[in-house]
């Protein structure tokens, strides 16, 4: 199956133009448990991941319980998602008996760059947002210990797990949940919000097999904000990023690198890998050794297509992963190239989605899907 890249989330506050990862020699997957370093130091990683398949096991607190039951919530106990210090599980609306998901954080677990930085940033940003294509927040709850989010529920699961089960998708198909996601992508692109840490994990699918975008955790404003009240006339600031922060197997070259970056233009790469996996059901490169994986990046026509794709989106999907940052596609050219404007029957019907044909479908029942990739199990990573 495809690996699951959030086992590989990583996140560095340290900036040098010199970073290099350090990994073990028995760690095949390259990610499982790394040192990174920088200036002839290391350090060891942290974790901060919000895992759908994460072991431990958490009993929901009296501390979440209360507030919730007040609002007319009932926690589901069956979890969704677990990680070090966050647990997301389900919750009905007794009024109406409507789903939603609620996430947990406890931030006497979490790191306290997290709870100073970076936790407010994604409060602050998720408050904002409202698109048919990103996960809806309904209300955000805060206790002496625990942050509760409450937020739309997908009963579809991730895009990971989707397309593990269906071995790849049609590329009508690929085209309709491509547009939805860059349609998201425009928004908060269009608002200098950057989401960071785009990967198929964190597109979760509604009944209908829409995309939502979720887990805004590294997200950030892509200007500095005008420092006097009167906004009028004063030209915002872009900056580029020096948190080096998301899933390696996503990530740019810049990024792995250490180099600064365009958190934009960082989305648009990671938004390739989508694309690619999507159409070929396999990451674009190989991340079980990030210093090859930098080196196939950074080589003309080590990018494989198959016999699957179309010339079409096999363009679009060069035009993202471009090394060169300066010749990378914005989105709003992404949204105008050719393969992805074209409509097709099943482009605005989310539940026609089907296989690519009979015989994969046979093989997905009686197999468990077939071209797929085994997911990790390293430690989560951050810094």
């Amino acid at each position: 199956m495809l690996s699951r890249s959030g086992v590989d989330k990583f996140m560095i506050t340290t900036m040098n133009n010199s970073l290099s990862f350090t990994n073990g020699k028995h760690d095949p997957k390259g990610l499982k448990n790394p040192k990174f370093t920088t200036q002839g130091q290391q350090f060891q990683a942290r974790s901060k991941l919000y895992s759908s398949t994460g072991t431990k096991n958490y009993s929901t607190s009296t501390d979440a319980q209360q507030p919730l039951l007040q609002l007319g919530f009932r926690i589901n106990e069956k979890l969704i998602g677990t990680g070090s210090y966050a647990k997301v599980k389900r919750c009905i609306r007794e009024i109406d008996n409507k789903e939603f998901a609620v996430k947990i954080i406890d931030r006497d677990k979490a790191p306290s760059d997290f709870v100073s930085k970076f936790l407010p940033r994604e409060l602050d940003i998720i408050r904002t947002l409202d698109h048919p294509n990103i996960i809806k927040v309904q209300q955000i709850l805060e206790t002496k210990s625990l942050t509760l989010i409450i937020m739309e529920y997908a009963s579809n699961g991730d895009l990971l797990d989707y397309i593990n089960k269906t071995t790849r998708l049609q590329e009508s198909v690929a085209r309709r949940m491509f547009r939805e996601l860059s349609d998201a992508i425009y928004y908060i692109h269009l608002r200098n919000i950057c989401h960071r840490d785009l990967k198929c994990e964190n597109l979760l699918l509604d009944n209908h097999l829409r995309i939502k975008l979720a887990d805004f955790g590294f997200s950030r404003y892509c200007v500095d904000p005008p420092r006097t009240e009167n906004k009028k006339n004063v030209i915002e600031k872009k900056i580029l990023s020096r948190t080096f922060c998301g899933s390696a197997a996503y990530a740019a070259p810049e990024i792995l690198r250490g180099q600064e970056y365009n958190p934009k233009l960082y989305d648009i790469w990671s938004a390739g890998c989508i694309l690619y996996i999507m159409i070929y059901s396999k990451m674009p490169f190989d991340d079980s050794d990030i210093k090859k994986m930098i080196e196939a990046q950074m080589t003309k026509g080590a990018l494989r297509f198959g016999s699957e794709g179309s010339s079409e989106v096999q363009d679009l999907i060069v035009r993202m992963l471009q090394p060169e940052v300066t010749q990378r596609w914005p989105i709003e050219l992404i949204q105008k190239h050719s393969w992805l404007s074209r409509q097709t029957n099943t482009d605005n019907h989310g539940s026609s989605i089907s296989y690519v044909n009979a015989m994969t479908t046979n093989r997905i029942q009686t197999q468990g899907g077939v071209n797929q990739v085994q997911k990790r199990h390293g430690s989560p990573i951050y810094a």
